[in-house]
């Protein structure tokens, strides 16, 4: 029996920039852009604030222990200045993942990830054999809204109270993208 080969790096080039393997060298910059009140308020308790060095070494290790590495680097002029990611789902769900993203606020309102998330999307379904991306955005980061419709996503809801974040109460607006044609493939 032949052992399985290893998979072909995640990058992702995309205008102004690509996407890649986090490195443990990108630790400084992760620190720089990641460490703000600005940039954690819309996103999981996993992305802490303050966000430190030994925040920066577990998130790199978690992905060093998986066999395919579901989180990337976003880089602009060769530093990191952000990540995106999708986490699979498995079972009967097996065909979707949940998309997740975030940027350095020094190049946030420039359309970086509209273009990152349309570049990264196709990659994703080809790699992983999806059909579905679901991705939330707190109703009041309205850039991340803007971001989801610029990259062909559609509005499916709102949650109401999906999370409580430093004692705020976030609804968060639920989002789809689903590839028909592999959807049929797959007897849908």
């Amino acid at each position: 029996m032949a052992a399985s080969r290893p998979p072909e790096p995640f990058v992702v080039p995309f205008e102004g920039g690509r996407v890649r393997p986090w490195a443990a060298s990108d630790v400084e910059a992760m620190v720089r852009h990641a460490n703000n009140p600005r940039v954690a308020r819309f996103l999981s308790k996993r992305f802490p604030h303050p966000y430190t060095r030994d925040d920066a070494a577990r998130w790199l290790a978690f992905l060093q222990a998986q066999d395919d590495p579901e989180g990337w680097a976003i880089e602009i002029g060769g530093e990191a200045v952000g990540g995106i990611g999708v986490r699979r789902s498995e079972g009967e769900f097996a065909h979707s993942a949940e998309l997740g993203y975030w940027l350095g606020e020094v190049h946030w309102g420039r359309g970086v990830m509209a273009r990152v998330v349309r570049a990264v999307l196709p990659v994703a379904v080809h790699r992983w054999q999806l059909s579905r991306i679901t991705a939330y955005a707190a109703s009041a980061n309205h850039g991340s809204v803007r971001v989801l419709e610029k990259a062909g996503f559609v509005r499916e809801g709102l949650m109401r109270a999906r999370a409580i974040r430093d004692g705020v109460v976030q609804d968060h607006v639920v989002f789809g993208w689903v590839d028909e044609g592999r959807l049929a493939e797959l007897g849908g």
